[in-house]
């Protein structure tokens, strides 16, 4: 079965024990990995007993895959509720959790935790255990929306601190694409005040740039500069790193700043003091090249190549098996538009 917000939330704080095993899954693993950490605390509460936690990777389950039922139907030594955690699990772990789940129906010494990324809507993990009524399935999205400024404003809050409105929003525009790093930024920001109670925009600015934008510069100066060659290389990178949907987020956002620019440029403003609008601020070492980018784009052509995202996105999400591949195409598309006034 889904586990969705209330529901949610009373299993992260007490595991029902009628629940076998979990499965938590998305794009967003730092929030995976979170949620894993808050059911396994919840059932194992303070105790320090090493019995009573095992941790297994996907591949020693494919070389063993009666290890996973021998070890949900072992007894602590110390008694308790026992937790199996099972990670970076894979559509080809189906079968053995079925059977897992075939057997362990009524089960209430341990509970399986299993984490995974983007499966995707038709995964075979993820319908097991949406229609097993002893399974529940936790899907982990990216913060956004009003999410994002309620977990950063929570954090600071249980720091004892608070942020201005418009270093909230700041945080929100450049956070959100992994809860682990979100919390980590945060946390660099708490440090970084020090004694410091109240945070304005300009401490957000200096202690937290747009990670996401720097990351995947390199791919956005090569869609920028219309670069194919460079973009191919920068594809076989980010694509084996990087959620693909994700990246043609990135790229959009670059191509939205682009056109903010190039308008102010059309309507008489010099190009140094447009670029300076821009908040956050054009990363140093990337400011010769969106210089370039700038010259080599029109409105009309960056209006061209947002729509292309637009639908690339579209596409993608619709058709998330061949997502890499749609992204590839789509953002070579992009790029033989530049230099097109």
């Amino acid at each position: 079965m889904k586990l969705e917000k209330q529901a949610l939330e009373r299993f992260l704080k007490d595991p029902a024990e009628t629940i076998a095993a979990v499965f938590i899954f998305g794009p967003d693993e730092g929030m995976v990995h979170e949620r894993a950490n808050a059911i396994t605390q919840a059932v194992l509460g303070g105790g320090d007993d090493p019995f009573r936690l095992t941790e297994l990777g996907a591949d020693e389950l494919k070389a063993d895959p009666a290890r996973l039922s021998d070890e949900a139907r072992a007894i602590s030594m110390m008694g308790g509720r026992r937790v199996v955690r099972v990670g970076r699990a894979g559509d080809a772990l189906q079968p053995v959790l079925a059977a897992l789940l075939d057997e362990h129906r009524d089960s209430t010494n341990c509970l399986v935790v299993v984490e995974a990324g983007d499966l995707g809507g038709k995964s075979s993990l993820k319908r097991l255990f949406e229609s097993v009524p002893h399974a529940a399935a936790i899907a982990c999205y990216r913060d956004e929306g009003a999410a994002l400024p309620a977990l950063i404003t929570a954090q600071l809050k249980a720091a004892g601190m608070e942020a201005e409105r418009d270093a909230v929003a700041y945080l929100a525009a450049n956070l959100g694409g992994d809860r682990g790093v979100t919390r980590a930024e945060i946390e660099k920001l708490i440090l970084y005040m020090g004694e410091e109670r109240r945070i304005g925009l300009a401490d957000a600015m200096a202690c937290v740039v747009d990670q996401a934008a720097i990351g995947l510069d390199d791919l956005c100066q090569a869609v920028g500069v219309g670069d194919l060659r460079a973009l191919e290389r920068q594809l076989e990178r980010n694509l084996a790193e990087t959620n693909a949907i994700m990246l043609i987020k990135v790229v959009a956002k670059h191509f939205l700043r682009l056109h903010q620019v190039i308008a102010r440029v059309k309507r008489g403003e010099a190009l140094d003091a447009a670029m300076n609008s821009l908040q956050p601020r054009v990363f140093w070492k990337a400011l010769e090249g969106f210089k370039l980018q700038c010259r080599r784009w029109s409105v009309d052509s960056v209006a061209a190549a947002l729509l292309r995202l637009a639908e690339l996105e579209a596409e993608a999400m619709r058709h998330h098996q061949f997502a890499d591949t749609l992204t590839r195409r789509g953002l070579m598309e992009v790029a033989t538009l530049a230099g097109k006034k």
